[in-house]
């Protein structure tokens, strides 16, 4: 946890650095495939973003726990883009 939050913290640092106009291509190119990994997760009924994680056991810990505590009934477990590679899908 306290790593994500350090990657996110440098991330905003890094982006503020580089300025608006080298910032807005980097964040337009995602946005088209996380609408297409959106609609693919709409179609199986998880649909909505819990996080991302570096590894796959993080990303299937995180989601087994969410069914122990009843938040959702499945989960999954996407490949997404380095470096926070693994990206988990919930149905609530």
């Amino acid at each position: 946890m306290r790593v994500r939050t350090m990657f996110c913290a440098l991330a905003a640092i890094a982006v503020t650095g580089l300025g608006m106009s080298a910032a807005a291509p980097a964040v337009a190119a995602p946005a088209a495939v996380s609408s297409h990994v959106s609609a693919v997760q709409a179609a199986d009924g998880l649909n909505v973003h819990r996080g991302k994680y570096f590894t796959l056991s993080g990303c299937q810990t995180a989601g087994q726990q969410g069914i122990d505590r009843g938040h959702w009934d499945a989960y999954q477990c996407a490949d997404g883009t380095w470096p926070l590679r693994w990206n988990l899908w919930t149905n609530r």
